[in-house]
């Protein structure tokens, strides 16, 4: 029997993350392996109506926890907060936009069945967005498996299912974007023992952003992956811990 803490970053997304947070507790009251199970969601200092309308659709829940920022502090700031307050044996690291359905459980659970570990990441069957970032997505891939000597299929993939304390031992450094890879790249770094399975993800239309924020996204994601390759080369040369 597992007890699990969902903890993710939420911004402007009521309703659909009430919606899903309700599914996400109903999957746990019909599960013969999970005993107890919480919700945790970080609001990311959405507007006032927003959080709001999270807050009182859980009154009196003592299964879920909303906490929010005093301001817009990023999505991996949120998650860290989220995952300092998980109480469960293990933590599940999901995104708010609903694109991994909690069934893909079923399968991490039966993929610790037959092995045991402290992490099980996750590869997508398919990334719903545009060509630019699926293609940016591959080359990162390639990028951070070279620098940690991995073969993560998905190295960016958000959605991982880790023990607690190993999670919250972690610090976490990527405030904005680039939060999944902050979390492979220190989960890897742990030395715990892991095992990858693959996850569904719900059809969504692509994403559309104008070509200054698509090369905005681009290059902050290469200079945390530039950072990523300083970090393990000052770290293998025993200059930093």
């Amino acid at each position: 029997m597992k007890s699990i803490s969902i903890v993710t970053a939420a911004f402007n997304e009521c309703p659909g993350i009430i919606q899903l947070a309700n599914e996400w507790l109903a999957f746990f009251d019909q599960h013969p392996d999970i005993s107890e199970g919480e919700v945790i969601i970080c609001d990311d200092h959405s507007d006032l109506h927003q959080y709001e309308s999270l807050r009182d659709a859980f009154i009196g829940n003592q299964r879920v926890t909303i906490l929010r920022n005093e301001q817009n502090e990023g999505p991996g700031f949120s998650f860290q907060k989220a995952i300092a307050r998980a109480k469960f044996d293990w933590t599940l690291i999901t995104d708010s936009d609903g694109q991994f359905p909690i069934e893909n459980v079923n399968q991490m659970l039966l993929a610790l069945a037959n092995q045991e570990a402290d992490i099980v990441f996750t590869h997508r069957n398919r990334k719903y967005d545009n060509e630019f970032n699926r293609f940016g997505q591959k080359v990162s891939n390639q990028l951070c498996n070279s620098i940690f000597n991995s073969q993560l299929q998905d190295f960016s993939c958000a959605f991982k299912l880790v023990k607690t304390p190993l999670l919250q031992s972690l610090k976490l450094d990527a405030r904005y974007m680039n939060y999944s890879l902050d979390h492979t790249g220190k989960l890897l770094n742990s030395s715990a023992q892991w095992i990858e399975t693959q996850v569904t993800c719900r059809v969504a239309e692509a994403r559309k952003r104008n070509i200054s924020s698509e090369i905005k996204r681009a290059k902050n994601r290469f200079l945390y992956i530039a950072y990523l390759f300083f970090t393990q080369y000052l770290r293998k040369n025993r200059v930093i811990f």
